[in-house]
């Protein structure tokens, strides 16, 4: 009996999958079955140890067919439940591509060639033919390749494209500082390590694809990854520092996590404008992100330094909290000096140095109060290669003193007080490339001179008159709060003196001639788009700044959602909507609500009766991340929510696929009306165009704000 249940069950759950495969794309998994899908990796194990075991007794002719048959038919069963968890695990946001396609069709295929040698031994084949029958030998073995293509498929759809192999592939040998680009050497191995096995083309946790410059700037369905030059902002940075046990940290706490020196790197990289371009050897010797790379790579650097390293004893001695000294690279004898507090700074500070006059290779000193006396204790310091004077007190006098340095490659000598004659017994140091003297008192006439020997490299710096005039930055505008209560004062500055700021209200683009000019503040007392640009004489102008504000004349004294967000994106319920808080493209962070299952439905009330003419939906449009406009937005209104009439429907514009992220306020205008109840209702379109890289799945709708006027 417990066997025939046990058939029956089999072949349910074979049926079950044929329309769970069937009808795949048009599967929506409740969150409560889920927790089941999530349960796929825990159970996978135990059909294939089963099933191995079966196959491998055969092969070995065990002759009790009773426990084989049982053995068979556990693990047939075992095998058909994971597969079934597997198909709703892969129906979860986050998992697509080609990989989890194989995955899919590989775990079928051994569930449908293992059920099909249990029906057939268990039916067509007597026990004493059970051992030499020819079709259950070459059954198992495809059953066991089957077993082994799954699982490969699986472990790359897990930890990435290479993780069978990576142990025996070649290592890339170590990149000179000299030819480092920061992303491709420093940044991209760190993403490769720590994030593509959950955010790759077959496991797109959140949304989000890391393998390519493309994708890692399309960012995830919360939001862009990063914010060039500014990683506290950047949802990177924000989810590696959330603690360790936090939901949303990353990576997850079960896998291998950025060391302090990796998300230092990451860091640094947005810090510079995240561009995918910088060389290393563009970094100032003292920037933070050079020493990180220096430390990165292993040390390689454009010099290999054959001198003995200073003891730790002596360089902890040293460093205090005004001097810093550090190896230029991990593993190297170099050492770079940094000087901070001018009033800390005297020549004895510069002589306790002394005992690592065979190690120090650079030497900042800028802003520090140097006189000329003082280079003559530089000079004992024989293997330096940078020496940085910029702004300190030198008179030039005695630069004669560093012209002896065997080793010196580069000078740094502007905002100081040096003359040409100073500069020409530098001339004779044969290994001295450049020497940087912008700020200082040298004429037009001796730049002249300077430039026309060719060794050197005299830096002038920036040339208001002989360089093309430099572009404006765009103005500032001032104002946190883009919603408000009948009157708004526009305030906008720009941080160069004298700069003029032109500006449009009316959606035009500002020009130098037409447009209004910026004085003091305006009032505004109506929804306004504004349009800024900055101008200047001698400047080009600015790239122009533009920002959308919302009027709502009434507040509700209650509001009430009918239907639920989607788990995920409740904000702070239905008050979210009239916080006057606007959210901005990182829609998980709690000032949006996201609907896709359900549409929204807002009911909002009010103890007095108003007059309501105009109701503004503020929504997002991020395709890539599957957020459209509504496919109808429909205001109905009365006197109570049992008798509404509908007021107004729109059908908003639908974005096409090359339309950018954007914020999008849908206005619905209509005869004026007095109410005390209004309802808003938001449909989600239902199938995403064919176009999209989603198509046939339900659009997602988020709104932050509803304005009634």
């Amino acid at each position: 009996m417990l066997k025939k249940i046990a058939d029956n069950a089999l072949i349910a759950c074979n049926i079950f999958i044929l329309f769970l495969l069937v009808f795949y794309q048009h599967l929506h998994i409740p969150a409560w079955l889920q927790v089941a899908g999530r349960m796929h990796p825990l159970l996978l194990h135990f059909p294939i140890v089963l099933i191995i075991l079966a196959v491998s007794l055969d092969f070995m002719k065990f002759r009790d067919r009773s426990l084989l048959n049982g053995l068979w038919l556990v693990g047939c069963l075992s095998a058909a439940l994971s597969v079934i968890m597997g198909i709703i695990l892969s129906r979860e946001e986050g998992y697509g591509g080609d990989m989890l396609a194989w995955h899919k069709w590989a775990g079928v295929a051994v569930l449908w060639i293992a059920t099909a040698l249990y029906w057939y031994r268990s039916t067509k084949v007597k026990a004493e033919t059970l051992s030499v029958n020819k079709l259950l030998k070459p059954g198992g073995a495809l059953l066991l390749i089957a077993i082994a293509v799954t699982g490969h498929f699986g472990a790359n759809l897990t930890h990435g494209d290479d993780f069978l192999l990576a142990p025996v592939t070649p290592k890339p040998k170590g990149v000179p500082i000299a030819q480092a680009a920061v992303f491709d050497h420093l940044v991209k191995p760190i993403l490769e390590q720590k994030c593509y096995s959950c955010h790759n083309s077959a496991k797109a946790k959140g949304e989000l694809l890391m393998q390519t410059t493309e994708q890692l700037l399309k960012g995830g369905k919360t939001g862009p990854l990063f914010i060039a030059g500014n990683p506290a902002a950047s949802l990177m940075m924000e989810r590696l520092h959330l603690p360790l046990d936090a939901k949303e940290h990353m990576p997850p706490k079960n896998k291998t996590q950025l060391t302090d020196e990796e998300i230092d790197i990451l860091q640094q990289w947005i810090s510079h404008g995240a561009d995918f371009k910088l060389m290393v050897s563009a970094l100032p010797r003292e920037d933070t992100l050079y020493q990180l790379a220096a430390q990165f790579l292993g040390g390689s650097s454009e010099e290999d330094y054959t001198f003995a390293a200073a003891s730790e004893s002596t360089l902890k001695k040293l460093n205090n909290n005004y001097r810093v000294i550090y190896p230029i690279a991990r593993n190297s004898p170099a050492l770079v000096a940094n000087f901070y507090n001018k009033d800390q700074y005297n020549k004895k500070a510069l002589e306790e140095l002394l005992p690592l006059k065979d190690q120090l290779v650079e030497l900042h000193l800028q802003k520090m109060p140097v006189k000329d006396e003082d280079l003559a204790v530089i000079k004992q310091f024989t293997q330096l290669r940078r020496i940085n004077l910029d702004f300190t007190s030198i008179k030039g006098d005695g630069l004669k003193e560093l012209a002896a340095l065997p080793h010196l490659q580069s000078l740094a000598l502007s905002g100081t007080a040096i003359s040409l004659p100073h500069l020409q017994p530098l001339m004779q140091n044969k290994t001295l490339r450049e020497v940087y003297c912008w700020s200082t008192s040298l004429t037009n006439g001796e730049w002249d001179q300077l430039d026309k020997q060719k060794r050197i490299r005299f830096e002038r710096g920036y040339n208001a008159s002989a360089s093309e005039p430099l572009k404006l930055n765009a103005p500032i505008i001032e104002n946190e709060q883009t919603i408000f209560l009948n009157q708004q004062t526009l305030s906008l500055r720009h941080p160069i003196k004298g700069t003029e700021i032109r500006y449009t209200l009316d959606g035009t683009e500002p020009d130098s001639v037409n447009s209004q000019v910026y004085m003091d503040s305006l009032r505004i007392d109506s929804s306004f788009t504004v349009k800024a640009r900055a101008y200047k004489a001698g400047w080009y102008g600015s790239e122009v700044v533009k920002a959308r504000f919302l009027k709502t004349t009434y507040q509700p004294d209650d509001a009430v959602l009918l239907k639920p967000a989607n788990e995920k994106y409740t904000g702070e319920g239905a008050k979210t909507f009239l916080d006057h808080q606007t959210g901005n493209f990182d829609f998980g962070n709690g000032k949006w609500l996201g609907f896709r299952y359900n549409d929204m439905e807002l009911l909002l009330l009010f103890k007095k009766p108003v007059n309501v003419s105009e109701v503004t939906v503020s929504t997002l449009q991020r395709k890539d991340s599957y957020i459209f406009p509504p496919q109808r937005l429909e205001i109905w209104g009365g006197a109570n929510p049992d008798k509404l009439t509908l007021l107004k429907t729109i059908h908003p514009v639908m974005p096409g696929k090359d339309t950018p992220p954007a914020y999008n306020p849908l206005e619905c205008k209509f005869s004026g009306k007095e109410v005390s109840c209004l309802k808003v209702v938001a449909v989600p379109v239902p199938k995403l165009p064919s176009w999209h890289e989603g198509k046939g799945k339900k659009a997602w709708v988020f709104v932050d704000e509803v304005l009634i006027n």
